[in-house]
């Protein structure tokens, strides 16, 4: 099953999860962004060559309805993003797409942007830092490849919680 990261612009969070992915489950993964950027961010390509992964290949995509149906599951950045793919591409995608924050729960709410990731694309501390602070995507990405061979725990689909994502501006990034 190949999944599909989705972030705003596919320059960063998305495109990290699907190279951590690819190197980690030694299988292929997709990203696109929801409104796509013209490059990888040179913070992302540089926390990446500290994990000894080269993304620099890396060519932003603009998400749609063909690469949404490509993948066997779309793991998304924030609940913004994840109500606008729902708005815009189908409600149906619901069945397989989760918060790559954390998949296997259903939500509490989304008052304070929980389930968003950071984007380190702005941030000016060292490399080590950075990577230190986001060590816990790698972990992520790992649950999510065991989850996606059938070993791990259960994915939570949003589907499960629509009642919550609609109460989430799709416009707040």
């Amino acid at each position: 099953m190949i999944p599909l990261f989705v972030c705003h612009a596919n320059c960063s969070r998305s495109m990290m999860a699907a190279y951590l992915f690819r190197d980690i489950a030694r299988a292929p993964a997709l990203s696109a962004g929801m409104e796509v950027g013209e490059r990888p961010a040179a913070r992302a390509l540089e926390m990446l060559a500290y994990w000894g992964i080269d993304a620099s290949a890396h060519r932003p995509r603009q998400i749609d309805r063909a690469v949404c149906d490509e993948a066997g599951a779309i793991f998304v950045m924030a609940a913004p993003y994840l109500r606008r793919l729902l708005i815009e591409y189908g409600e149906d995608l619901g069945v397989k797409s989760y918060l790559f924050a954390d998949p296997f729960t259903r939500p509490v709410c989304f008052d304070h942007r929980e389930y968003a990731v950071n984007d380190p694309t702005w941030d000016t501390r060292a490399t080590s830092d950075l990577c230190a602070e986001h060590a816990w995507m790698r972990d992520r990405v790992a649950e999510i490849d065991e989850a996606l061979r059938g070993r791990g725990r259960p994915l939570a689909p949003a589907t499960g919680y629509l009642d919550l994502l609609a109460g989430v501006d799709p416009k707040d990034h």
